[in-house]
C-alpha cells in the first residue's frame, strides 16, 4: 500500500521526487509573490473616502483664504461704483445670493488685510470661518475712522472650490458652533412671535456692548458701536424640542458712515421663566 501511495504522488522514482520538489517550489514561490503583492497594495493604495473622517478631508486652508478675501470685499464699497463690489462678490459667493450681499448701496468703506481667527467644522461640505479685518469708514464729520471688525463667514465646498454660501454675521467673540444643517425647515410661528422681543433685545444690546447669553454667566463680546442695530427684518424658529430651540434671524445694521448692512444669524434660544433668552449666536448655514 505504501508503495502505491509513493507511486501516486511521484515519490517512487528519482524523476518523480524531482517533479514533486519542483511543484512544491512553484507553489511556495507563487504564495510569496501573492503575499508581497497584497502587502504593497495595502501600503500604497489610497485610503477610501469612507474610511477617513469628513473633517480630515475639508480644505480648511482654502476655506480660510476664501473667507479672508470675502471679508475684504464685503467691507469695501463705494456708492459711486456699486458694480465693482457686485462683481467681486460674485467671484466668491454661490449663485442666488443678493448682488450686494445686504449692502444698501450708500456710503464708502475700505477694508484692510483680513485674517482668519477661528474655524468651525459643520459637516463634510460646510464650515464657518471667523475673520478679523480692519475697516475704515468716514464719521459723521467726514473724518476717517478705523475699527476692527469680526465676521463669521459660512463657506461650502462645491467640487474643487470653496465658496461663501450665504450672508455673513458680525460678532464679537464667537459662540458655540452649530451642530449641522437641517434637511428641511419647519416653522414654529407661535414660538417665533413669543421669542421675537428677546431676540430684538439681544441684537440691540450686542451693538452697544457685552451681552449675557445664559444664566450661567456666559457672555458674547459686543460690537462696541462699530455697527448700530436698526431692525430685526426676519425671525423664524424651527419646531422641535421644548426648552431649547434653533432660529434664524435677518438683522439690519447701520455703519458709522450711514451705510446699511443686512446679515443672517443662527441663534440658539432657551426658555427663561415665561419668556425666552438667547444662548448662542453664529453665522447661519443655509438649510435645504
Amino acid at each position: 500500500m505504501t508503495e502505491v501511495v509513493r507511486d501516486v504522488v511521484g515519490l517512487g522514482s528519482r524523476g518523480g521526487r524531482q517533479s514533486w520538489v519542483r511543484t512544491i517550489q512553484i507553489l511556495v514561490a507563487s504564495a510569496t509573490v501573492l503575499t508581497l503583492a497584497l502587502g504593497l497594495r495595502s501600503m500604497f493604495a489610497p485610503v477610501s473616502a469612507s474610511s477617513a473622517p469628513a473633517s480630515a478631508t475639508f480644505p480648511q486652508a482654502v476655506a480660510a483664504s476664501t473667507a479672508e478675501r470675502f471679508a475684504e470685499v464685503y467691507f469695501t464699497w463705494d456708492e459711486s461704483d456699486r458694480q465693482a463690489r457686485t462683481e467681486a462678490l460674485s467671484q466668491l459667493m454661490v449663485g442666488g445670493t443678493p448682488g450686494q450681499a445686504g449692502w444698501d448701496g450708500k456710503g464708502t468703506s475700505t477694508a484692510g488685510a483680513a485674517r482668519a481667527a477661528g474655524f468651525t467644522y459643520v459637516d463634510a461640505s460646510h464650515a464657518i470661518v471667523t475673520v478679523v479685518v480692519p475697516v475704515t469708514t468716514p464719521d459723521a464729520d467726514g473724518t476717517d475712522a478705523t475699527s476692527t471688525m469680526s465676521l463669521q463667514v459660512p463657506v461650502t465646498v462645491v467640487g474643487a472650490r470653496v465658496w461663501v454660501s450665504g450672508l455673513p454675521a458680525s460678532v464679537g467673540v464667537p459662540a458655540a458652533a452649530p451642530t449641522g444643517t437641517a434637511s428641511s425647515f419647519r416653522l414654529d410661528a407661535q414660538t417665533s412671535t413669543r421669542s421675537r422681543p428677546a431676540v430684538t433685545q439681544y441684537f440691540a444690546a450686542l451693538s452697544r456692548g457685552d451681552v449675557a447669553l445664559s444664566e450661567t454667566g456666559n457672555a458674547s463680546t459686543g460690537l462696541d458701536g462699530t455697527l448700530q442695530y436698526t431692525e430685526l427684518l426676519d425671525w423664524r424658529v424651527e419646531r422641535g424640542g421644548d426648552d431649547q430651540r434653533v432660529g434664524f434671524a435677518e438683522v439690519r445694521w447701520a455703519t458709522p458712515g450711514g451705510a446699511v448692512l443686512d446679515q443672517e444669524y443662527r441663534l440658539v434660544i432657551s426658555r427663561n421663566g415665561s419668556g425666552w433668552q438667547v444662548r448662542a449666536a453664529t453665522a447661519a448655514v443655509p438649510t435645504d
